[in-house]
């Protein structure tokens, strides 16, 4: 193997979910479950609240449909979520919500695409995940499904914290993807262009491709056909068709 490193992508990649909603959608309705049962305990004034993630649940829908038609940036659909259902909980509470959902989560893995990470890490390859998502639901999911260890380094969005509650989740990977592969894996790790590998599947990615040697880009298994067409075609990206094909490209590339 000529290659140091591989880094990965994590929502549509290394997981069957393309983006962080459906986690954001369990911690807000775990929020809105504890409140309504501290409503049947008699805690009357949780009303307040109750009535205020149904208006906050509204608003969201609207601004992911925003998004969704490049109407609104991400960062707008953050802003709700933080300010609204994650500021002021405590951390613990927060992480335990995400830990109750692990296991469902680690279903969703791609193990045809870790199984071959896993087995040239092994044999002293580096490993990395360069992710939007969030780090900590990232680390707790591999841990449920037992791949904890083949994961060197995880660059991803995290807690923005004051005195141990929340202020939200940070976004400042979304959209500088280029940017933090060069100076977190180039800059600080030594890595170049010529000796890593990449996994991806969206247009948040492909700006890595540029970045990458010909043939050093990877277009995983759970990415829309169309992008693997443009990958392959334009950045001679290579994409697998089986388990045994990622494998083998692992070892002799």
């Amino acid at each position: 193997m000529s290659y140091k490193a591989i880094i990965s992508d994590w929502n549509g990649t290394l997981i069957n979910y393309p983006s962080d909603e459906l986690l954001h959608k369990k911690i807000a309705y775990a929020i809105a479950n504890d409140l309504k049962s501290q409503l049947f305990k008699g805690e009357f004034w949780k009303i307040v609240d109750v009535m205020k993630l149904v208006r906050t649940k509204g608003k969201l829908k609207k601004r992911l449909r925003e998004f969704n038609s490049g109407e609104r940036h991400l960062q707008d659909v953050y802003d709700i979520f933080n300010d609204e259902i994650l500021k002021g909980k405590p951390v613990k509470y927060i992480t335990g919500i995400i830990d109750g959902f692990a296991k469902e989560f680690a279903k969703k893995l791609d193990s045809r695409v870790l199984r071959p990470i896993q087995a040239v890490h092994k044999e002293g390859v580096s490993t990395g995940i360069l992710s939007a998502s969030f780090g900590y639901s990232i680390d707790r999911i591999l841990k449920e499904a037992g791949y904890s260890r083949i994961f060197d380094d995880i660059v991803s969005n995290d807690f923005l914290v004051n005195e141990g509650k929340v202020l939200g989740i940070t976004l400042d990977i979304y959209e500088k993807k280029a940017e933090l592969l060069h100076s977190e894996f180039f800059d600080k790790r030594g890595l170049r262009e010529n000796n890593t590998l990449y996994l991806g599947d969206t247009k948040d990615d492909e700006p890595i491709a540029k970045l990458l040697a010909p043939g050093n880009f990877i277009v995983p298994f759970f990415a829309p056909d169309e992008f693997k067409e443009k990958m392959a075609s334009k950045y001679k990206a290579f994409v697998p068709e089986t388990e045994q094909d990622l494998l083998r490209y692992l070892q002799d590339r």
